[in-house]
Formats: structure tokens, sequence, C-alpha cells
């Protein structure tokens, strides 16, 4: 590059005569002698260098925004990535199973199963397994493997309790309806081991009432008001002029509060009544005018003594029914295509700690997720995953 070329690059044009080689440090104009802009000759410099500059600029700032879309609607990641109770199950095919889980199709086919006797406990909801056969097929299966099924020492089952019962010892796997929280995962750290949780099954929160409570359902901003004490009688909602009585198995041993409330569990009115279990809530529910309660669906599902309610999002109207058939099926379609409001998974959570134990929750989790487990859970009102 001569010095010509070098000064045309760096020269200042003079906007009176439009000499543009005019040396950097030049004042005045070496042709005309007139006074040199230098503003204007930062915008000429401007002007000459940056429009590809700005188209090139425009052109990766539109690859990068179109590659971060691709993304984000794509396998890359969700725009709606979120932890709420609500999800999108229109397509449970092993979609929640964890990858390093292998699956079999019948429970005698599952390996390394341990020998002697194992204690599980946890969310009573659970007990529609036993009820439909599970245990009695792992029995048949593998005769070795024996089941005892453990309360904590207060009589307050619950998934809660489930926890705080394996990060003790008691249990060689916990049955829960939640996701583990952070702090037993920090408990189970301090203790030297890890907790792992496996989702075995999805079900709904089912909100039921005294049979002779005729409405045509609520939203679920409506029941969060009425555990919350800002609705008290039934007349708020359509219904006639009763004080609402609400019952709940007690948040100290059980997951149900939180997962129907949320961060709003810590606000429950002071008129909530606490009972022990399922049987006991439906029991009090079926005695008392105006009571209203709720929990997972599978124990629920053909009691004749209460009254299922239809739920809708949010503050509409536009309910869904739980059951279908006379209250004896569960709205399984309404669960995995999302239709329904309050849905969740369930979990068999155990140690990894290399111990007995560990091998003990790993099986029944296996056996679980088989395709013969998973008709089971199918039987007892639950979504399998398979």
């Amino acid at each position: 590059m001569n010095d010509n070329k070098l000064n045309n690059q760096k020269g200042i044009v003079c906007t009176n005569c439009g000499y543009n080689t005019n040396p950097a440090t030049a004042t005045q104009c070496l042709k005309c002698g007139k006074p040199l802009d230098i503003s204007s000759q930062s915008s000429n410099k401007a002007q000459r260098f940056t429009p590809w500059m700005i188209w090139l600029s425009f052109g990766l700032l539109f690859v990068l925004v179109s590659c971060l879309i691709y993304s984000l609607s794509g396998t890359g990641g969700s725009l709606n990535d979120s932890n709420n109770t609500e999800f999108d199950n229109s397509s449970t095919n092993n979609q929640n199973i964890p990858s390093d889980i292998t699956l079999y199709n019948s429970i005698k086919e599952v390996p390394n199963v341990p020998g002697g006797t194992f204690n599980y406990g946890g969310a009573t909801l659970f007990a529609s397994l036993t009820t439909h056969g599970f245990n009695e097929a792992i029995v048949k299966a593998h005769p070795n493997f024996r089941l005892r099924y453990t309360e904590p020492r207060d009589n307050k089952p619950g998934g809660r309790k489930g926890i705080a019962m394996l990060l003790n010892g008691e249990l060689s796997f916990a049955q829960i309806a939640a996701p583990v929280d952070e702090q037993d995962y920090i408990k189970a750290e301090r203790r030297s081991f890890k907790l792992k949780q496996v989702p075995v099954a999805l079900d709904m929160l089912v909100l039921f009432t005294h049979p002779d409570l005729s409405i045509p359902g609520l939203s679920v901003n409506q029941v969060e008001d009425i555990y919350t004490g800002k609705l008290t009688n039934w007349k708020q909602v359509g219904g006639p002029d009763l004080a609402i009585v609400p019952f709940t198995i007690d948040p100290e041993a059980s997951n149900l509060l939180s997962d129907l409330l949320g961060r709003k569990a810590g606000q429950i009115s002071l008129k909530v009544q606490f009972v022990r279990d399922y049987t006991d809530a439906i029991r009090k529910v079926a005695s008392t005018p105006g009571a209203i309660s709720f929990g997972g669906n599978a124990p629920l599902i053909g009691q004749q003594t209460i009254r299922p309610l239809a739920i809708a999002k949010d503050n509409s109207q536009n309910y869904v029914q739980p059951f279908i058939n006379g209250n004896q099926q569960s709205n399984t379609a309404a669960i995995r295509n999302g239709t329904y409001p309050i849905t969740r998974r369930l979990f068999i959570v155990f140690r990894q700690d290399g111990s007995i134990d560990e091998l003990a929750g790993q099986a029944y989790t296996k056996m679980l997720l088989t395709q013969e487990g998973q008709q089971i859970v199918e039987k007892a009102g639950l979504v399998p995953l398979r």
C-alpha cells in the first residue's frame, strides 16, 4: 500500500471544497484553507466503514436469535420449564422414567432381587397397589423378597413421615406423592449417603364433599380460598347457606396440603381440621354436613358415601370430572392431556449407600415399572408411565 492510498484512507475530508487528503493532524484544509470539521470527519469515517459492519451485525444477530429460538422450542430447552404441579402428560411413553432404570416386561425378569424382609412406608394412597395384588405378584415371582409395611411411631403415616423414616434408617424405601424436598437431600448428604427418587405413576388430587351438597364444581382458586379461610360458607360458591367444614390429612405427615396450596400452605385457615388418613377423611366428610376434603384419586374410586367434585382451572367454570363411569374409574385421559388442573407424579425413594436396602429399593422400583407392574398401577386407579 502506497502513501497516497494511506492518506486517502486516513485523510480528513474538507466540507467546503471536498479535498480528502488532509492529514489527520490538520486543522485547516491544505487546498482551500478553510477550517476542517473534525466532528464531520468522525461521522464520515463512520459512514465510510460501518454500513457493512451494521449489516454483518444484523446478520449475526439474526442467526443467534434463530438458534436460540430453535434450541428453546426443540430439544435444547423449554420456554415453559417450571416445577408446577400441573403438567402435560399427553404422551407418557416412558418420558418420566430415568434413563438409568432398565425396564422389563415381567416382575419375574427383574434381576438382583435381594433376599430378606424389608420395611417400606410413606404415602397411604399407595395402599391401592397392595389391594390390587402388587405385593402378591412380587411374592409369587421372588418368594425370598418379603415386604413389611411400617408405620411411624406416632401412628400418622404419610409421605413426609416416610422420608423421615428413610433418612433414619427405619425403611428400605419410601413411597411418596411429591418430589423429595431439597432439605431432605441435604440431610442425606450430611449422613454420608444420597437419596434417589424415581417416578412410577401419575395421579390427581380429588376434592370431595358431603353427599347432600349440590354444586356444579369448584375452581382451583375457590379451593385455595376455602383452605386459606377466605370462603367460609357454601352460598359464596353457589351452594346452600351452610358453613364450610374443611378437612385434610395432617401436613406434618403428608404432602397433600402443600400439593394443593403450594406456597399458600403456610396460610391455612384455623378452621381446617386434621385427620389421620383417607379412611378417616371419608368418614368425617360423610358424617359432617358442609364438609370437604381431598386426596389422591386411587383410594376414592367407587366411594359411595361422599361426592367427588368437578374442578376447573384458575377461576373458570370449565369443570372437569375426576371420575367416569359412575365414579368407578379415574378420568385418565384428563390426567394425561393436562385438562384436569391438579395432577402430580408419584415416586419411590431409596438410599444410595451401597447397602442391601439400596438393592431392595432398586428392585422394588424396577418391579413396579415392569409392564406387569404398570398394569397393576392402572388397575389400582393410577396412571402408568409405560
